[in-house]
């Protein structure tokens, strides 16, 4: 495996160092990120969708972007694009690909890891998977106690991470 990994196509950095990112570019994008969060607060989503779009578009390795269109999936119960953002987001703050600078690292990091165990965990109080499919059931449940171990660890003042974490207790597994 490469020490490099790419996020849609464009060179994320190295996996122990931080990503380097063009600040002129990142401060011509703000304008279109409040913007877009404006309109998501203002409840036009579709507008918020097409921003966060074209912000990544232009910046691939943002997470906030990505955690914005996780929220905004989940909203609609796309579970399975919901995760697919928040993963790609938690994957970028791992190497550092943090945008906004007034929220620590490892709050938002915490924050992306709880998001991520939510999703993951939401889909399996909703359906009938513990009947109809009980090792997949298993499998994903185990996914979010970990996920929400780790919101945890990153971030200890996390409340929400710290519930889910109590309620979300790994499974002991019969092999």
């Amino acid at each position: 495996m490469s020490d490099k990994e790419e996020v849609d196509g464009r060179d994320a950095g190295t996996t122990e160092t931080m990503m380097e990112f063009d600040q002129e570019q990142l401060t011509a994008l703000e304008p279109k990120m409040r913007l877009a969060m404006t309109a998501r607060e203002q409840g036009n989503d579709s507008e918020a969708r097409k921003l966060f779009e074209e912000i990544l578009k232009e910046e691939p390795r943002l997470a906030e972007p990505r955690l914005e269109l996780a929220h905004m999936a989940a909203v609609t119960e796309d579970w399975e694009e919901a995760q697919g953002h928040a993963r790609l987001a938690v994957e970028i703050l791992k190497r550092g690909g943090q945008w906004t600078q007034d929220v620590a690292a490892e709050v938002l990091l915490g924050f992306a890891l709880n998001l991520l165990g939510e999703l993951v965990v939401r889909p399996l109080e909703e359906g009938d998977l513990f009947l109809t499919d009980r090792p997949r059931f298993d499998t994903s449940w185990n996914e979010a106690s970990t996920l929400f171990g780790l919101a945890l660890a990153a971030d200890p003042s996390n409340v929400d991470a710290r519930r889910n974490a109590t309620r979300y207790r790994r499974l002991e597994l019969d092999n």
